[in-house]
């Protein structure tokens, strides 16, 4: 299982519809399954807004989809750590540091989705729901910032 926290808060549009301060939650099994979960606290423009940008933000995760819904998301982040949930999954990560205690950063990847990229060492990441139940630690994580634009 991996998680990834995303939060528009800075500025951002699509279609008109105001996005700043939407926040998402992706939880999945790498190439099985993925739910996405909406801040409840988006209203249902924003909704479809998040909805017509997932093919291109996230098509690997959108293939295998069980849900897309909105759910109170808890979202925390300081220099160290994150820790972010939601209805079925917990995640908390500290930064991985490099050379001069620098937090590692992955630069230039392919992908919008995927700038400002920092490896993480998962402290817990745990999932509970009907179909599927892990807890795991030690393994590895990331966040990223999601940048789109257009012409």
């Amino acid at each position: 299982m991996r998680g990834q926290p995303h939060d528009l808060d800075r500025e951002g549009e699509y279609d008109t519809i105001d996005l700043a301060g939407v926040q998402l939650l992706v939880t999945f099994n790498m190439r099985n399954w993925s739910k996405i979960y909406v801040s409840d606290t988006v209203s249902d423009r924003q909704m479809k807004a998040v909805e017509a940008l997932l093919p291109l933000a996230f098509a690997g995760f959108q293939k295998g989809m069980l849900s897309f819904t909105k759910a109170p998301i808890t979202m925390e982040a300081t220099e160290s750590r994150v820790r972010f949930s939601g209805p079925e999954s917990s995640v908390e990560m500290e930064v991985m540091r490099g050379f001069n205690g620098q937090a590692i950063k992955v630069l230039n990847l392919p992908a919008a989705v995927f700038q400002d990229y920092t490896q993480f060492r998962s402290v817990s990441h745990t999932h509970a729901s009907s179909a599927h139940n892990w807890s795991h630690k030690s393994t590895n994580g990331f966040t990223s910032k999601w940048s789109a634009g257009s012409k």
